[in-house]
């Protein structure tokens, strides 16, 4: 049946067009949060002394504390392959390719990368982030491929 999701998504459930727009938003919920957690995170070690406010003018004056690095890694993760699910999610809707699958592909993406966002952040092993890092990228692939098969004549 999943196979038939893929080969003939014409005949897959019709979804409200705009039910895409839903993962989407939660997905800049958790970009945002995460930016916010820097620079809040980056104010205090400021003000705790723990690093010196020079040190952000070329990143080359002194040292930020491990915590910092991670979660300033984390930050930057969030504008590499997101942008690349933001672009199926909106194509997807412009092009009426939202599907079911298209659906739960996207709200799985969103759910593995918050799952990797606790695990970067918090345990940080790294080959449960490359696991849920890997999956995501299914997800995304999903997406992309049910837009594909969305738009093919």
């Amino acid at each position: 049946m999943l196979a038939a999701l893929f080969i003939q998504p014409h005949k897959v459930t019709i979804v409200e067009q705009t039910t895409i727009v839903y993962p989407a938003i939660a997905m800049f919920a958790l970009s945002i949060s995460m930016i916010f957690l820097l620079g809040i995170s980056r104010f205090v070690a400021i003000h705790r002394r723990q690093v010196s406010v020079k040190f952000y003018r070329t990143y080359q004056e002194g040292k930020q504390p491990d915590r910092l690095h991670v979660l300033g890694r984390h930050v930057q993760n969030h504008f590499e392959v997101p942008p690349m699910f933001y672009a199926g999610v909106i194509l997807s809707y412009v092009t009426g390719s939202v599907t079911g699958v298209a659906l739960i592909a996207a709200w799985s993406f969103v759910a593995l990368r918050a799952l990797h966002a606790v695990i970067h952040l918090g345990s940080n092993n790294v080959s449960q982030r490359f696991f849920c890092f890997g999956l995501s990228l299914i997800a995304l692939t999903v997406i992309w491929g049910n837009l594909l098969l969305g738009v093919m004549p």
